[in-house]
């Protein structure tokens, strides 16, 4: 312990004389491991975090999925009663969904988003409510009393945070509920899943009610507490009996294909980021090793310098364990400096990445710097220490005793092995600089390509703002259509809008509703999932998708007239092949459909391509499938603008209000933001490898311009020679450039090769681009070259400056 700590103060007055070399490396150590801190907070908080719950590990999510398709499905409720009969393995199983509900009290109303829950659901989480109580199995019952237990925040909103607000009826969808618990503050499972990404759950109800509000009970989700002492291949025996009496009691249905399946409920979480956030944790991690290169090379230099007093200490009898250990001391000095600076770093840079962050990111409210992020960044910083520290430790204690002392005043050759290591160092921070690079420009290229890809419409100066009208006092779809047409002739009339609409199930550019569809005729065709719309007459002039064949709906297409539809060419190319599709019929939610109209594709996601799509008129639409796709789906007024659409954002909400205050509204949004956000995580991709391009292009510069100038001053004799014998400053210039430019064609080389390989993992994010697009590995290496060449020209012009009298007396 005695030299423990005279190894650390030793180190520590080592480091103090050298003032500026002990600053340069715990800068650039904290730029390195600050970012890796600051990006491990992010993945930790999303991934990786236990889950407020107690045992959290002993939670599972039941799944079905079929041997033909790799997506995992929800289940019907009748599945949920019969893995009840298999539960000897867990403590509680519970089943939840997630729908939208229309919540009043008094005059006010607003949408909330609501959990329909089992029984057993917060049994199974582990949670009770921080007031009242939760469901009796007698409650989760379809003729069970309508009771409600309320988020803590709409409670302390809409009920004034009152405890005897238990007892009291809320008016949910336009049904009573009487309140009978609040739940913790800040308790939402559902929103920190990709399910409901950014949407806090506010209300929970008994699951048997869900057909009463919601119209449907056939996707649920399903999640169970384990007893104590399961196994994982314990619970994965019972999931394959269970597979086999599926099969055995759904032939029809199933056949051989449904397989049951499980995972902890923690991998659910945040799953569809996963594959993002890995990989901006490997880039960042790419940089932490250019930062390491860099200052191992600032420890190799150094190493020289000290030459003469290695070898004294050597002579006076210190064993080579002995010095590498102080040399270790001393970069483990280096490398907890920079990590607690790193800290500081990550600390006032995390703020400013979350709000970078794309608004689905899930648990955004666990990302945040606490004990394990310390632990990770003591544990980086420790091993940085000793990344950048061996090497220089080795090669500065492998010294020739009496040639050190031979040398000149503090001054030792440095050795091929040791130059070839700090070349060898400054290589691959250029290759790995410049796979970043190649992924940053990769991911430019594809957002350029998305900004301007075709939606299949004109997304510019057009404003929308949704709604919802379940529970409302329109139970018809006759009174929905009288309500669409006032609101469409109100913001019809308002300065600047030239068209106006009204669409159920979901906006262009996001995820909508789908339905059954059967083509009729003589051959009628299995049921094929399309997209589905209701829309009104003015929907297509407002939101500006071009019109192919036939005719668009007109008010004469009531619920007295003929059903009819109209397709995308989607449709029409799938399945009717150029033979014509005006006067076609197609059976839409089971009714028998005219087809009168053609218009153009319209994408949902502006990466894919548009799916087939079947438009209804919105008179004719049932209230059954309107209600229950709202349940996931907003209503959405559209209006084309003749200028800024956001500028009549509240004129927008004025002219809903003013023709039913109580039908509750949701975001006013210009489609161009709409189109933004879909292209968020893209965004934010793009911009981070950017960041961590740009910075490890600098780390990399830097680097070598410290090998340059080390060569410059290690052959500074030599230049002067040369000199003397009437070598140019030109011919001096054209060498140490030449010394750069090895370096730089050995970084492109190998950096090349490695981009090829691990940009790959970009494969799914990667749109309109090829994965080895010749312009942009083109470009990225001449920027590497350029900057490169740049860092070497500054020592280089510095050489052709020696005075060669005073470089022949150099030593």
């Amino acid at each position: 312990m005695d030299t423990f700590w005279q190894d650390l103060r030793f180190a520590a007055r080592m480091l103090a004389k050298s003032p500026g070399f002990t600053a340069v490396a715990v800068l650039t150590l904290a730029l390195g491991i600050g970012a890796n801190t600051a990006i491990f907070t992010v993945v930790y908080g999303v991934l990786l975090r236990p889950l407020p719950f107690p045992e959290p590990d002993h939670i599972v999510q039941l799944a079905e999925s079929y041997q033909t398709l790799s997506d995992e499905m929800s289940l019907t409720a009748e599945q949920l009663e019969l893995l009840r009969e298999y539960g000897k393995l867990f403590e509680h199983i519970a089943g939840y969904t997630d729908v939208g509900f229309n919540f009043a009290t008094g005059n006010e109303a607003e949408h909330v988003r609501g959990v329909p829950v089992s029984a057993e659901y917060f049994q199974v989480l582990g949670i009770r409510p921080a007031l009242g109580r939760d469901f009796l199995p007698e409650e989760d019952r379809a003729d069970g009393q309508r009771v409600a237990i309320l988020s803590h925040s709409l409670w302390k909103r809409r009920l004034g945070g009152a405890e005897g607000a238990m007892g009291q009826k809320v008016l949910l969808n336009g049904d009573a509920y009487t309140v009978i618990g609040v739940m913790p503050a800040g308790f939402d499972p559902r929103a920190n899943s990709d399910l409901s990404p950014g949407v806090r759950a506010e209300v929970w109800i008994p699951l048997a009610l869900v057909a009463k509000t919601a119209g449907s009970g056939e996707n649920i989700s399903v999640i169970g507490r384990l007893r104590p002492g399961v196994t994982r291949d314990q619970l994965q025996s019972q999931m394959d009996i269970v597979t086999r009496d599926f099969r055995v009691r759904y032939p029809n249905v199933v056949g051989q294909q449904l397989i049951m399946s499980f995972r902890p409920y923690q991998a659910m979480i945040g799953a569809g980021m996963r594959p993002f956030l890995l990989v901006l944790l490997g880039a960042i991690g790419f940089v932490l090793l250019i930062a390491c290169a860099n200052v191992a090379n600032l420890f190799l230099a150094r190493g020289s310098s000290r030459g003469r007093e290695i070898a004294v200490r050597v002579a006076m009898g210190a064993s080579r364990v002995r010095l590498i250990r102080q040399l270790l001391t001393e970069s483990m000095l280096i490398a907890l400096a920079g990590g607690a600076l790193g800290l500081a770093v990550a600390g006032s840079g995390l703020g400013s990445l979350l709000a970078m962050a794309p608004s689905n990111l899930p648990r955004l409210s666990d990302i945040r710097l606490d004990a394990w992020t310390f632990a990770f960044t003591l544990l980086i910083s420790i091993l940085t220490g000793a990344v950048f520290g061996i090497a220089p430790a080795l090669y500065a204690t492998k010294t020739n005793l009496s040639e050190t002392l031979k040398e000149g005043e503090g001054r030792a050759s440095a050795g091929v092995g040791r130059a070839r290591l700090r070349q060898g160092l400054v290589i691959g921070e250029l290759a790995l600089s410049l796979v970043l690079l190649a992924g940053a420009g990769l991911m430019i290229a594809t957002f350029a390509k998305l900004m301007n890809a075709n939606p299949g419409f004109d997304s510019h100066h057009v404003l929308t703002m949704q709604f919802w009208m379940t529970g409302s006092k329109y139970n018809s779809t006759r009174e929905i259509t009288r309500f669409y047409r006032d609101i469409e002739q109100r913001i019809a009339a308002l300065p600047g809008v030239t068209a106006a609409g009204v669409v159920a199930a979901g906006l262009p550019l996001e995820r909508g509703g789908n339905n059954g569809v059967r083509i009729a005729g003589p051959k009628e065709s299995e049921w094929i999932s399309m997209d589905y719309r209701e829309i009104t007459p003015g929907y297509f002039q407002a939101i500006g998708t071009p019109w192919k064949q036939g005719r668009g709906f007109t008010e004469s297409d009531s619920e007295f007239s003929s059903p009819v539809v109209i397709i995308n060419e989607a449709v029409a190319r799938k399945y009717f092949q150029g033979q014509g599709s005006l006067g076609k019929y197609l059976y839409v939610s089971g009714v028998l459909c005219e087809v009168v109209g053609v218009v153009g594709d319209v994408k949902s996601y502006v990466d894919q391509p548009a799916e087939p799509t079947t438009f209804i008129p919105a008179a004719q639409a049932k209230l059954g499938t309107s209600s229950l796709f709202e349940a996931w789906f907003p209503r959405s007024i559209v209006a084309r603008t003749t200028g800024n659409p956001l500028m009549l954002n509240q004129a927008l909400r004025e002219a809903l209000a003013a023709a039913d205050p109580l039908v509750p509204t949701g975001a006013v949004r210009s489609m161009d933001q709409v189109l933004a956000g879909s292209l968020a995580l893209r965004s934010f991709m793009m911009l981070l490898l950017s960041i961590f391009g740009g910075l490890a292009l600098v780390l990399a510069s830097v680097g070598i311009y410290g090998v340059i100038s080390y060569v410059v001053s290690e052959r500074t004799r030599e230049i002067g020679v040369r000199m003397a014998l009437g070598a140019r400053p030109t011919d001096v210039l054209k060498m140490i450039l030449t010394e750069g430019l090895k370096l730089v064609a050995s970084g492109v080389v190998f950096g090349v090769a490695a981009a090829l390989m691990l940009t790959r993992l970009l494969e799914g994010m990667i749109y309109g681009v090829s994965m080895r697009d010749p312009l942009i590995f083109v470009a990225v290496n001449l920027l590497l070259v350029t900057v490169s060449l740049a860092a070497c020209y500054v020592p280089a012009r510095r050489a052709m400056r020696v005075d060669p009298l005073i470089a022949l007396r150099y030593e």
